[in-house]
Parts: C-alpha cells; sequence; structure tokens
C-alpha cells in the first residue's frame, strides 16, 4: 500500500468521523485502525447491473447472427456435372 498524503488522511478521517485528527500529528490511532481495515478490504461483487445484462444479451446476439465456422459459401455452388436431383435428394 503506498503511502496517503495528508489530503487523503484528512479526507478519510472526516468520512470516519475523527474529530480530533491533527493533520501535524505523526499517529492517529482511530485513522490507523480505520486504515488497517481498509487494506484488508474486498470488493463486493454482485449480481450486473441493467446495463451490463443488456451488453451480454447483445453479444449474444451478435455471436448467433454470425456465420458459423463450418459453413462455406463454395458448399452452394453446384460443380458443372452435377444436376439438382443428385446434389439435394
Amino acid at each position: 500500500m503506498h503511502t496517503p498524503s495528508t489530503r487523503i488522511l484528512s479526507a478519510l478521517a472526516y468520512d470516519c468521523g475523527i474529530e480530533d485528527y491533527d493533520p501535524t500529528d505523526p499517529v492517529c490511532l482511530e485513522l490507523v485502525d480505520a486504515l488497517t481495515l481498509a487494506e484488508h478490504a474486498r470488493p463486493v461483487v454482485g449480481e450486473p447491473g441493467p446495463l451490463e445484462r443488456a451488453r451480454q444479451r447483445a453479444r449474444e446476439r451478435r455471436r448467433r447472427k454470425a456465420v458459423p465456422a463450418w459453413f462455406s459459401a463454395e458448399d452452394l455452388i453446384a460443380a458443372p456435372w452435377e444436376t439438382a436431383e443428385q446434389r439435394f435428394l
């Protein structure tokens, strides 16, 4: 963890409700406790929001509309010696 500036420490003390914080004081135990808790915090991952769900649906639609890898346009072209009955029946 990098060393936070006095501005960041002041903002954190204000957010935590620490009224006796003095930026010139080297150690404020309440602020040290708050920083220790913040250091071990992990992000909360929830369900995707409506915008992300819409993006996922659009991504899936684009995948379904794409031409499959196994498709070849040359398969649709008949050879000169083939008749329609031979080819499609």
